[in-house]
């Protein structure tokens, strides 16, 4: 089974900020080279015990002229904003199965599905719905 190792790409290459402070469910105030900008967070709920002020995160920028945010927060890092190499958690709920579904096609997931089997999104299972149905697997 090959694996093809193809990291997944932005469609523009994130911007690293540093939250200043979590106004509400949906807004982060991020300072980015001096400014503070208003950011949409993708998880309306707590992230652990993290308490989101003075932490690194990694910004994507919004193609939407009509969004009321310029930026979506796609990461966050529990290291010191001041470390040079981070490493990264990603919070966005919204694209989740965007990087699982890569991550599949690319075999990054072999150990749990066979690379090149179909893939199919929302599968219903009874009452329920699932992501991925891999072959004959449920994701």
């Amino acid at each position: 089974m090959q694996t093809n190792n193809n990291p997944f790409i932005f469609e523009t290459p994130l911007i690293e900020g540093v939250i200043c402070r979590r106004r509400n469910r949906f807004i982060m105030e991020v300072e980015v080279d001096g400014v503070i900008y208003d950011c949409h967070c993708p998880t309306t709920g707590r992230i652990g015990d993290i308490i989101l002020r003075d932490v690194p995160c990694l910004l994507s920028l919004s193609n939407n002229l009509s969004r009321k945010t310029l930026y979506t927060v796609e990461a966050i890092s529990v290291d010191l904003p001041s470390n040079a190499t981070k490493s990264w958690i990603g919070i966005n709920q919204n694209a989740a199965n965007r990087y699982v579904e890569h991550f599949i096609k690319n075999g990054q997931l072999s150990g749990m599905v066979n690379n090149g089997e179909a893939i199919k999104r929302e599968q219903k299972v009874g009452n329920s719905k699932l992501d991925f149905l891999v072959g004959n697997t449920y994701i």
